[in-house]
């Protein structure tokens, strides 16, 4: 009877601090909806029932309708503001940036080493990485990465080639995470990972690894969040320690063997040994500004190059080929613009003598405007993450954002709001032509994010995915697979906009 008593009174004490949280936005007279105990207002992702971008988006579009300038949204009990109005999201992205600097994203750089990269470390600390990173992702360096992708690329037009003689349909989707596999583990790791040839290659099973979510990595998560002393105690890590282990021992010994052997590569494991050992990437010419943000002298210890590396592959593996598959797909059914890309990239070349280089790619200025309405109509990440860091007084109004509080940033929702877009669930490169580019509302178009702490990998993804988009209008005529399923559906585990069952094309060689 005691323990009955005892249980009881957990659960009465539990349920007493959700209802006394869903009372929050209420007394703030900040529009909200009806949260559900305990899930608050995320029931349907929570319970892998709905993509958590659709439902962002959907309460965006209840907003919208509304006229609200923003919502509070409740994440079982947490409190969460989503801004809606495009002049806040500005604010918080960029103008008023000091006040949200932070990702709220857990990280321990002892207990769990990987968690602590650039996505999610805080304060100077992040700053001064940053500052240390960004001269590795110039223009000059993605150039001399360039090699590595094309080979990458070319090992997936042969794979596509020989799919497409069988009379069998392309799974594009696989095919372009195989590609993002093998070009992020060649210039982030240095390894030719080959899963063209070898799909169940361990670099690649150890990727699946980390993206994979189930209910209990979200308890996980929850656990993490809310108590990370627990999490600490129980060594409880953002991702499994085998995927964990993996990635840090393949960076000690790919940097040990280049230091032991003077083993020099043009690819980003490289300058994450020029960091660990000088603290700067070689041959860079800092702003003034980066002079003053880096630290004289501070090198990279591995635990901190490791997590970079493992960032890097992260932050750009299910982004790229998601958008790359989403693009192909979008050309597939619009002949029009498939056909217009391909003349663009047939008269490059002839420039160039029929030879695809780094200068030929970046004339494709058609590939640019197909790349950013993918960008716009499919954003890989449809929300993104901002914490209060000091109390934030709303503008116009008499609201505040506290201190700690998680400001969510619906992408998703901005990038198929008719009010900014004409027909915004028509795909149409024409909206970035030069013509028309400058007429999108300012705040309105953020798939890399906007501000100091938006995505510092934008041009290497760009390079990454136009490669694989020119090569494959060069050497294949495509259209729709009836395998592929209408309309699309969205993966319900994880945050990343993915297609349920796969993106399948049937692939004919051009002579």
């Amino acid at each position: 009877m005691f323990w009955f008593y005892v249980i009881f009174g957990v659960v009465v004490f539990i349920y007493s601090y959700f209802h006394y949280s869903y009372m929050y936005w209420l007394e703030l007279r900040v529009p909200s909806l009806s949260p559900e105990f305990p899930f608050g207002d995320m029931k349907d992702p929570i319970l892998r029932r709905q993509c958590m971008g659709e439902k962002i988006k959907e309460i965006y579009d209840f907003g919208t309708k509304h006229w609200y300038n923003y919502i509070g949204l409740y994440f079982f009990s947490r409190k969460v503001f989503l801004p809606i109005d495009p002049e806040l999201i500005k604010n918080i992205l960029v103008k008023d940036f000091n006040y949200f600097s932070d990702r709220g994203i857990h990280y321990d750089e002892k207990y769990d080493p990987l968690s602590a990269h650039l996505f999610s470390i805080a304060g100077p600390k992040w700053k001064n990485l940053r500052a240390k990173l960004t001269p590795a992702y110039s223009p000059v360096k993605i150039k001399g990465m360039f090699d590595i992708m094309y080979k990458c690329a070319h090992e997936m037009m042969l794979l596509v080639g020989e799919i497409a003689m069988s009379g069998r349909p392309v799974d594009i989707k696989e095919i372009m995470a195989r590609y993002s596999t093998d070009v992020i583990g060649c210039c982030a790791f240095g390894l030719d990972c080959n899963t063209m040839r070898d799909p169940d290659a361990e670099f690649r099973k150890m990727g699946k690894r980390a993206f994979t979510q189930t209910v209990g990595d979200l308890l996980k998560m929850v656990v993490i969040r809310s108590f990370p002393f627990l999490a600490r105690l129980f060594g409880i890590g953002v991702f499994p320690k085998d995927v964990t282990e993996f990635f840090r021992r393949v960076v000690r010994e790919t940097i040990e063997y280049r230091e032991k052997n003077n083993v020099t590569r043009t690819d980003f494991m490289q300058l994450l040994v020029q960091l660990k050992q000088k603290g700067k990437v070689d041959e860079d010419t800092p702003t003034e500004e980066q002079k003053s943000e880096t630290e004289p002298g501070t090198a990279l210890t591995i635990d901190e190059a490791a997590a970079q590396a493992f960032i890097f592959f992260l932050a750009g593996f299910e982004t790229t080929s998601t958008t790359t598959s989403f693009a192909l797909f979008e050309l597939s059914i619009n002949f029009m613009y498939r056909e217009k890309a391909r003349k663009e990239i047939s008269a490059v070349l002839e420039k160039y003598n029929g030879t695809m280089t780094y200068d030929a790619l970046m004339e494709m200025k058609y590939l640019d405007q197909i790349i950013s309405e993918t960008l716009r109509k499919y954003p890989p990440a449809p929300v993104f993450l901002r914490v209060c860091t000091k109390r934030y007084p709303i503008p116009d109004t008499d609201a505040y954002i506290e201190k700690g509080q998680s400001v969510l940033i619906p992408c998703y929702g901005l990038h198929r709001d008719d009010r900014y877009w004409h027909e915004p669930d028509i795909f149409d490169p024409e909206r970035f032509s030069e013509k028309n580019k400058d007429k999108i509302v300012d705040g309105t178009y953020i798939p890399f994010g906007a501000g100091p702490r938006n995505c510092i990998g934008i041009r290497f993804a760009l390079v990454q995915a136009k490669i694989a988009l020119a090569l494959f209008l060069m050497n294949f005529d495509f259209d729709l697979s009836p395998r592929t399923k209408l309309p699309l559906k969205m993966e319900t585990k994880g945050i990343i906009l993915s297609p349920i069952g796969g993106l399948w094309l049937r692939v004919n060689p051009i002579d």
